[in-house]
């Protein structure tokens, strides 16, 4: 551990609370960065529209699967 004293070391831990609040205040005023900022980043994107197609072709053939499994009647408990 290092030798500095506690109340340096509380000093010191105080002036980066400081700094990491003061870095908060400004980077909150003006833009928010969350999910919101990404709608209609890929409007009219043709690779966004073929990865989009690819997908839904998946979770088709997954549905069929599914609903293929779903033909045999379950057993009922007792």
């Amino acid at each position: 551990m290092a030798t500095e004293s506690l109340e340096q070391r509380v000093e010191i831990l105080e002036s980066q609370l400081s700094k990491l609040r003061d870095e908060l205040r400004a980077g909150n005023q003006g833009s928010s960065k969350d999910w919101r900022r990404t709608i209609g980043a890929f409007t009219g994107d043709e690779g966004m529209q073929q990865i989009l197609r690819d997908a839904m072709r998946l979770r088709e053939v997954d549905r069929k699967k599914v609903s293929a499994k779903r033909t045999t009647k379950r057993k009922t408990r007792r």
